[in-house]
């Protein structure tokens, strides 16, 4: 079953390109989203589309600090049972560490890691690899926000460090999280004083937190299983290849360092076949591609790793029902 994430995330990063005069149908429409899924604050959409959505923000929006401003522009109450359980847990510590517990209500892909130290860390992880900059910066950004109105306390972190190169202007940074903010780091991690850690929130309710955290651990019971892990990094590798690679087995199979048979046995484990793998990326994309009205279906079938447009034709048919021409004049 494909990977799903909370809307919540999409609708930041929308409401900020509407604050920049973007057009936001329009991106929407180029990740392959409906306007109602996304503006539902329970609504659960494919990752797949939620990243395509980010990717073709960033690429229309004149600004470098857009996962920051995202973050910001949501108001509290968005995450609904994460910043109120965050809002009612005794200190901001524990709020922190609730939020790390049911991150995976927001996003099954990644998870945040606490270290007990001084000061104490909160790291962030992707089963699919090195996390991107951007969502990085969404991430932490949204948590110290978020925690921040949740507990009513004004604290800063002691650092924040990022994986990702220096902008030419820090500013935004600087100003959002108050404290020094390293780049080019081994990993992600927020650091905080063990004095902020430790600070009461202002007006928890003991008996409210208590129902929150079942009802969270109810929702994170519910979640569908996630997407195996193999098979995440298999639509990876496949992505990267398909424009002009060699999406064979075995030239997969060591990007992936496993010997072909090796590789498909895993996957049969998982339950898939390499080819289904395959042949639902290529759908997927396909139907990206098609919304974009500057690509030829010729050029798509070139992005998919078709040797020949009858090729892509026959096999998207066979998807969908519809050959590709006929398919984009019913989305267009």
């Amino acid at each position: 079953m494909p990977t799903t994430v909370l809307s919540v995330a999409s609708r930041a990063v929308l409401d900020a390109c509407t604050r920049l005069g973007l057009d936001a149908a329009r991106l929407l429409a180029a990740a392959g989203l409906e306007p109602g899924a996304v503006m539902d604050p329970d609504a659960r959409i494919p990752a797949e589309r939620a990243d395509a959505l980010w990717r073709h923000a960033f690429a229309a929006a004149a600004d470098p600090q857009l996962a920051l401003h995202a973050a910001e522009a949501l108001p509290f109450g968005a995450y609904k049972v994460l910043d109120f359980v965050a809002a009612n847990a005794p200190t901001v510590g524990e709020g922190l560490r609730r939020i790390a517990r049911y991150f995976a209500l927001v996003d099954p892909r990644g998870s945040l890691t606490i270290t007990d130290a001084e000061p104490m860390r909160v790291g962030m992880e992707s089963t699919q690899g090195a996390v991107p900059a951007a969502a990085q910066e969404y991430t932490f950004a949204a948590l110290v926000l978020r925690s921040r109105a949740a507990s009513g306390v004004g604290w800063t972190p002691a650092a924040v460090e990022l994986t990702g190169d220096a902008p030419f202007d820090a500013s935004e940074h600087a100003r959002i999280f108050g404290c020094p903010v390293r780049f080019a780091r081994p990993a992600p991690r927020l650091l905080v004083l063990r004095e902020h850690w430790d600070r009461p929130v202002h007006g928890a309710d003991p008996a409210l937190f208590s129902v929150l955290e079942d009802h969270a651990e109810r929702l994170l019971a519910e979640l569908p299983a996630p997407e195996p892990p193999l098979v995440s990094r298999l639509r990876a590798v496949l992505r990267e290849e398909l424009r002009g690679g060699d999406v064979g087995v075995e030239h997969v199979a060591r990007r992936l360092a496993l010997g072909a048979r090796t590789l498909q046995r895993r996957l049969e484990d998982e339950g898939v076949r390499f080819a289904e793998v395959l042949a639902e990326l290529r759908t997927e994309l396909a139907r990206d591609y098609l919304r974009e009205p500057g690509l030829s279906i010729a050029e798509i079938a070139w992005l998919l790793g078709f040797s020949e447009q009858s090729a892509f034709t026959r096999a998207f048919k066979r998807a969908t029902g519809q050959p590709p021409g006929a398919w984009r004049a019913a989305h267009s």
